[in-house]
């Protein structure tokens, strides 16, 4: 039993037990499966009781893993890893994924990250992506000698061009990207991020220019045009926290101001006052009311200082 399908279930498994299986269905993976060990893979795994199920719409899961023998040669790991990069050999988003892993894994689980917790908000669907990142982001995949050797020559010929990243030196989401490598991506969050962020993440991914320029860190941040284009980010950054400082320092004033006039307001029309104290009460109500509508005014000043901030700068 299963001696003749041990590639094909050391294959699923490891998608199955990878942190980036959630999502991964059927129709993700069956052509690549089928692609990998024959056409006639889903019925063989079937009849030996590896899966209940290939259908488009149930997700991956292989069963009785306690009584099942995964484990399979080096040569065999590398025969399947083989496979699965020539299947992928022209699709730019995951070869590009593979280059990223090979050159700083932890940066791409971060990335790739970011791309899984904001497809749902941002309606990215893409069946490739999905379907491959549990196998790229597995050790086995990163530790083999197939992933190095298939990329090795690649990596050594990706050379850094600012002209090719001048186009994206501009948008403030790129200079976030390069803000989360310099400044360490664990202090980065990954979740609800602006539609343009990851849009333009994956298209970084997909043409290599994330890749080349990890590789060359210290060469993009030192060019003259990068580090105008971040100057001006980090300055803009400095001056949305200052700005912000201000305009809450001013609105909690204004609101204790509020308070402590209609709270005097109120003492003044208390019946034992004299008539006249009444009217100053009506003055400070009318006073205070003005204030509640300087809240509003304030944070629409706010946020009116900070679009000149950025269309200035």
């Amino acid at each position: 039993m299963y001696e003749n399908d041990k590639k094909p279930l050391y294959f699923l498994y490891i998608i199955q037990r990878s942190n980036y299986r959630f999502g991964v269905k059927w129709r993700n993976i069956k052509d690549m499966v089928m692609k990998l060990f024959g056409d006639d893979i889903c019925s063989r795994l079937i009849d030996d009781k590896i899966i209940n199920t290939c259908s488009n719409n149930n997700a991956l899961e292989v069963i009785n893993l306690r009584d099942i023998k995964y484990d399979i040669s080096t040569d065999d790991k590398n025969d399947i890893f083989n496979k699965f990069m020539n299947y992928y050999k022209n699709e730019k988003l995951v070869t590009g994924l593979m280059k990223l892993t090979y050159v700083d894994k932890k940066i791409s689980e971060f990335f790739i990250n970011v791309v899984k917790e904001n497809m749902n908000i941002n309606n990215i669907s893409n069946k490739d992506l999905t379907a491959s990142t549990p196998i790229i982001m597995s050790d086995d995949f990163y530790y083999s000698g197939a992933f190095a050797d298939y990329f090795e020559k690649d990596i050594i010929n990706l050379k850094f061009n600012i002209e090719d990243i001048e186009p994206y030196l501009k948008k403030t989401w790129f200079i976030e990207i390069i803000m989360a490598i310099r400044d360490g991506i664990t202090t980065s969050k990954t979740e609800k991020l602006d539609p343009d962020y990851v849009n333009g993440l994956l298209n970084l991914i997909k043409n290599d220019y994330l890749t080349e320029i990890i590789l060359n860190i210290d060469s993009f941040l030192n060019n003259d045009r990068a580090s105008m284009y971040i100057n001006r980010y980090n300055y803009r950054r400095i001056e949305e926290k200052r700005l912000k400082k201000f305009y809450d320092w001013l609105a909690i004033g204004n609101d204790i101001m509020v308070g402590f006039e209609f709270v005097i307001g109120s003492i003044l029309f208390l019946p034992y006052l004299p008539p006249v104290d009444s009217l100053h009460g009506v003055y400070l109500f009318i006073v205070g009311s003005c204030q509640l509508l300087i809240r509003p005014v304030i944070q629409i000043t706010r946020k009116i200082h900070l679009f000149f901030l950025y269309r200035n700068r």
